[in-house]
């Protein structure tokens, strides 16, 4: 029996996007609160040197996380934990794992830039094979070039509270957003004397008040949106200007305008 489906050249476990937690997740990160254990079980928290960053699961092997977390990294210096939900902690009722990376395939058009990084993706080969479990477990990735424009998605992470805060929580934090029109989200920054241009591999969620954001930290961590019973991977955490300001919400990349290259890699790197 087949474990992974390829549709339209997008591969996708069998059983990707089903959170088995009872409780969903309720707010977060900036105007979160914690998300329940097992709520994101595709949810990765990386190391990178003394950096961290946030990712997300795909396949047993295969972690996604934002391109500028490891851009400038090698194998060695990068750690995966999976099935984490407090850091640095046994309460949970499961243990978390950590894996070493074999491989770091960065988006060929990822570019560093003063604004909002360029096609700000990147694949991670873990060392090993990850065994799936009630916390531990992939999210699906969307159709090329779907749009969830108006739909609402859950951004998760281990990220700052308030901006410029070095306080981190050690709980996991969800919050949901709105998915916003690329044009609006320039407009809403012009408002603020931010001049940003999102390009159509950036997509903008959050509020015009602010309130709810992603932040510090939460980089390369996933945006999600529920759709018939399964989580989909449409963003990742990739920049912003300060965090839950008005007029200034999150950008993060949209996974469905480089969904086949992310299957190309899953497919290719093993």
């Amino acid at each position: 029996m087949a474990t992974t489906t390829v549709e339209n050249g997008v591969q996708n476990w069998k059983c990707c996007g089903i959170s088995l937690a009872k409780q969903t997740a309720q707010r977060r990160i900036v105007g979160g609160d914690d998300a329940g254990f097992g709520s994101f079980p595709w949810q990765a928290y990386i190391r990178i040197g003394s950096s961290r960053c946030g990712g997300s699961l795909i396949s047993r092997r295969h972690v996604v996380t934002a391109g500028h977390c490891v851009a400038r990294a090698t194998p060695r210096q990068v750690h995966v934990t999976l099935g984490d939900y407090v850091i640095n902690s046994a309460v949970e009722p499961l243990p978390a794992y950590t894996f070493g990376v074999r491989s770091i395939n960065v988006h060929p058009y990822f570019k560093f830039t003063p604004q909002a990084d360029r096609f700000d993706v990147a694949v991670l080969t873990l060392e090993r094979t990850v065994h799936f479990m009630p916390h531990i477990a992939p999210i699906c990735l969307p159709e090329k070039n779907e749009d969830f424009l108006g739909k609402f998605g859950w951004a998760a992470g281990w990220g700052a509270l308030n901006p410029g805060s070095r306080l981190r929580p050690k709980t996991l934090q969800a919050v949901d957003v709105p998915v916003l029109d690329n044009r609006v989200c320039e407009r809403w920054h012009r408002s603020n004397g931010i001049n940003v241009v999102i390009y159509p591999e950036m997509l903008c969620a959050g509020y015009r008040g602010g309130g709810k954001d992603s932040c510090q930290g939460d980089s390369g961590g996933p945006l999600m949106h529920e759709k018939s019973g399964r989580w989909f991977l449409i963003g990742i955490v990739s920049a912003g200007y300060s965090c839950a300001t008005r007029g200034q919400p999150g950008i993060y990349h949209r996974v469905a305008n480089t969904v086949d290259w992310i299957s190309h890699i899953v497919q290719t790197a093993p």
